[in-house]
């Protein structure tokens, strides 16, 4: 399989010299793949993120020549975080001729449209969602691990950061099918490392007044908190648990990592705040081809986007993987755009049915369940500067990889 670090490099290489090789521009027909994302509404703050990573894998595919003479067609479908509309707008793609979809993002669409990919077997992959158990082989394959394994590794760490900590509460958002999961995953972890939930919180994805709740945190007189719920929802929590004084640790789940806006946004709130992540922005993280794209996605993020600087790295680089595993596969199935829509959604499904490790921008090990291990680690909001941290050295950090059957 042809290594990432290939594409990268030559993806960097045109971006520094500014030139755009129109003599790569193919004869043959397009290959067209389609995505969802949620480009305006609650949640266009993901979108504007994910869709750039994805135009930026579009353009360096099309760069090196496209695959195997075709160029790569992007559809984007702007979902509104609406799980009803994914469903709705995957079949659009589906009969619109699109070989692979890429998305939707959230838990609660990745658990509706999983089983539809299919019952349409058409390919779906899904880069974002932490909601464990709902990716459905042998077409819809999610490369971002769910909080099945994230919540264990970056709690364990949490725990060697905060060593005094027993008693947590557990909050999260009830509605939002991977905030209701975090919380499940949440009370199994902290079983694991011999804590005691004194007490869950519940609110709602559009819930506007946080008193009650934190009210009923503080209470709970608990040594940490420990929250499951999107970033637009959990900002307005811990900025009313702020207001009230509440002083203890509070770990968020990887739900607040990704996206832009609640980092920027989170202020002084942020001070006693951690989430858990694979990636951030600072450099020399053992791993250059991350570097590389780190660099280049924050030029190209800042020139075509308008989303608030510093841009959040978070996990963009695994969406941009998600259409490079895509070209691969077609590359070496020899599928191009003459190549008949079912034949090269065979070709992907096959592909991805495969799929046991993968090396982009990260090294992705595969799991039974259809879904991707990435080491994670706990990252702490360093508010000033508005952008996430690892918390822990690392020496400190744990590597052993919790991998539930």
């Amino acid at each position: 399989m042809q290594n990432r670090r290939d594409f990268l490099s030559a993806g960097a290489a045109l971006a520094l010299s500014g030139a755009v090789p129109e003599a790569l521009a193919q004869t043959k027909p397009p290959i067209r793949i389609g995505a969802i994302q949620p480009m305006t509404g609650f949640a266009a703050d993901y979108g504007a993120l994910y869709n750039a990573a994805l135009t930026m894998a579009v353009n360096d595919i099309n760069a090196a020549g496209g695959i195997n003479g075709s160029r790569v067609e992007l559809k984007v479908e702007d979902d509104q975080f609406n799980a009803q509309q994914s469903v709705l707008l995957f079949r659009k793609h589906v009969n619109d001729g699109v070989v692979c979809v890429l998305g939707p993002i959230s838990g609660t669409s990745w658990e509706n449209t999983a089983p539809i990919a299919n019952a349409m077997r058409c390919p779906a992959i899904n880069s974002n969602s932490l909601k464990p158990g709902i990716s459905k082989r042998p077409y819809a394959l999610r490369l971002h691990p769910p909080d099945d394994s994230m919540i264990p590794e970056g709690l364990a760490e949490f725990r060697k950061a905060f060593p005094q900590v027993r008693r947590v509460v557990i909050a999260g958002d009830v509605q939002e099918a991977s905030g209701a999961a975090g919380i499940e995953e949440y009370a199994k972890a902290a079983a694991r490392l011999g804590m005691e939930v004194v007490d869950r919180v519940s609110y709602q994805t559009r819930t506007t007044d946080y008193s009650p709740m934190a009210i009923k945190v503080r209470s709970a007189n608990a040594d940490a908190l420990l929250v499951s719920s999107l970033g637009p929802t959990t900002l307005g929590f811990v900025k009313e648990l702020e207001t009230q004084r509440f002083d203890k640790p509070i770990l968020v789940n990887a739900l607040v990592w990704a996206g832009n806006a609640f980092i920027n946004a989170v202020g002084t709130a942020g001070a006693r705040l951690y989430t858990l992540g694979y990636a951030t922005s600072e450099r020399n993280q053992g791993n250059p081809a991350h570097d590389q794209f780190d660099e280049r996605y924050h030029v190209f993020a800042g020139e075509t986007t308008r989303l608030s600087k510093p841009i959040n790295i978070c996990n963009t680089s695994l969406t941009y993987d998600s259409l490079m595993l895509v070209a691969d596969i077609l590359r070496q199935k020899k599928i191009d755009g003459n190549t008949e829509v079912n034949a090269a959604r065979e070709a992907i499904k096959d592909g991805i049915s495969q799929l046991k490790d993968w090396r982009g921008v990260n090294a992705i090990r595969m799991r039974p369940s259809g879904d991707g291990h990435i080491q994670t680690h706990l990252l702490r909001a360093v508010p000033e500067r508005k952008t996430w941290e690892y918390a822990l050295a690392p020496a400190d950090r744990v590597n052993t990889p919790y991998l539930p059957g």
